[in-house]
């Protein structure tokens, strides 16, 4: 066989080539060796690492890359993630705050004060993973950005303002009390005064006592607060049927001719909505009562099926006049 194989193959040679017989003489120069570190070196990495810090996507970004859509003002930007990174819990919120901040290229004060919301629901916790809000791949959020001067030590000033007032305020009444012995003991201290109009007035309208509220009143749980985050949903809902909604019914039946003006109107429209209704709902607190969250629950459902109806009616009005 390999007679025959020889003799077919030489009689197709060059006349140019050698017509030696003998096989050709093979050493280990003829090969390359290739280690373990030279594949290493050549292949591509396994797991793609993912720095927020950067302003590109990750280095070998691909069409099967998780996309999370950030909008605002009507702009909207794509931000690329590690395929599955959102599905496999990989991704958190801050890591997602830290890249938008980037992409829209502002500040890290200003990123550290910006709200994000998906479906109306504002994603607070920053170390937990986005998935947990219900963000998935090719998923919307919406990203309000403050305006205005912002400074790092807004929180702090703030709780230092209330520190020092409750010292001014002690050392007031400190002062107030040492006035008050000195003057007449027919004066009243602003405590009694206070002590002495709560505790019949609650009697009156046949309200619990606690014991001693004279002693403590600010100690003393008041029902005012649940019934103040009812007044605050019930105030934001009216100003929302009132105001907004007219507005969002007149753009559903008869959206704008013009393609700037539909976009800019739907803008206008979901921006001022998401700013002077959900984010307000959000910030109204419960204090533990199951009534008054589901009360707000359902404010933010019904608020969010106006929201779905523009986003639906910029995109079917879109392809209609294509």
């Amino acid at each position: 066989m390999m007679s025959r194989f020889w003799s077919s193959s030489r009689e197709g040679i060059s006349p140019y080539a050698s017509q030696t017989d003998s096989v050709p003489h093979i050493t280990d120069d003829d090969f390359s060796y290739i280690t373990s570190e030279d594949l290493e070196n050549s292949l591509p990495s396994p797991s793609r690492a993912y720095d927020p810090q950067s302003r590109r996507p990750p280095p070998s970004a691909a069409l099967d890359d998780d996309v999370i859509l950030i909008k605002n003002k009507g702009v909207t930007y794509p931000v690329h993630f590690p395929a599955y990174s959102i599905g496999d819990g990989k991704l958190l919120v801050k890591d997602v705050r830290a890249r938008a901040g980037l992409i829209m290229d502002i500040s890290d004060r200003r990123s550290r004060r910006m709200k994000m919301l998906y479906k109306g629901r504002h994603l607070k916790e920053q170390d937990i993973p986005i998935r947990d809000y219900g963000v998935k791949n090719n998923s919307e959020l919406l990203v309000v950005v403050p305006e205005g001067r912002i400074s790092d030590d807004d929180e702090e000033s703030s709780s230092e303002e209330v520190i020092v007032t409750e010292d001014q305020q002690k050392s007031k009444k400190s002062s107030k009390k040492n006035k008050s012995r000195k003057k007449k003991k027919d004066r009243i201290s602003p405590r009694e005064s206070t002590a002495n109009l709560e505790v019949p007035g609650r009697e009156r309208d046949g309200g619990k006592t606690s014991p001693d509220p004279s002693i403590h009143p600010s100690r003393v749980p008041s029902p005012a607060v649940p019934s103040s985050a009812v007044e605050k949903l019930d105030a934001i809902r009216t100003h929302f049927d009132r105001e907004l909604l007219p507005l969002i019914e007149q753009y559903l039946d008869s959206p704008p001719r013009d393609k700037k003006k539909l976009e800019d109107e739907h803008r206008k429209l979901s921006e001022t909505t998401m700013q002077h209704v959900m984010l307000k709902t959000d910030e109204v607190e419960t204090g533990g009562d199951l009534d008054i969250r589901a009360r707000r629950k359902e404010l933010v459902r019904y608020v969010q099926e106006y929201l779905t109806r523009l986003d639906d009616c910029l995109q079917a009005t879109k392809l209609q006049r294509r």
